[in-house]
């Protein structure tokens, strides 16, 4: 009977210690994950450095594990516009003058977006460039969902971040 017993409560205690363990990595991956708020205001075409930084980042951020919102407001919205992200190469050095710099950025916002990152725009930039709800598909890549947004959602969606990054 004694056996019994101390078997059982050998038991509960290793089931104890595996529990915890279990509960202690939980904890450590929840510390480790952030949220991010990457902010892009600056025009692709006069600072194309920060057009990229801000979508490189951003996708590597959603590739660790990171929940990531990335928020295109006044000027830096023209990222979202084919014939400004296709042509990326001819603004910047960077890449080598080729267009394989333009196919990263671009490619790199659409896995992006196709991946859980969530991308808000502004909607009164936007329509500074003639771009609306009702012909963005003409005008956009084919990110898979935009929220279009105004200030409130920019305060929103900042304030709920533990990263902000404005570019």
């Amino acid at each position: 009977m004694k056996k019994i017993i101390f078997s059982l409560l050998l038991g509960a205690l290793i089931s104890s210690c595996n529990n915890n363990n279990l509960m202690e990595t939980k904890m450590e991956i929840k510390m480790k994950t952030k949220s991010y708020f990457i902010h892009l205001t600056s025009d692709p075409k006069i600072n194309p450095s920060a057009a990229m930084m801000s979508i490189f980042a951003a996708s590597e951020a959603l590739k660790q594990g990171h929940s990531v919102t990335y928020f295109a407001a006044g000027d830096g919205t023209r990222i979202l516009l084919k014939e400004v992200i296709e042509n990326l190469h001819t603004v910047t050095p960077h890449g080598g003058g080729t267009s394989e710099i333009s196919e990263a950025a671009k490619n790199s916002l659409l896995e992006f977006s196709k991946n859980g990152g969530n991308i808000h725009v502004s909607e009164g930039s936007f329509a500074t460039y003639g771009v609306n709800q009702d012909n963005y598909k003409e005008h956009l890549i084919d990110v898979s969902k935009i929220f279009w947004s105004y200030p409130k959602q920019l305060i929103e969606e900042s304030s709920k971040a533990d990263i902000v990054f404005s570019y």
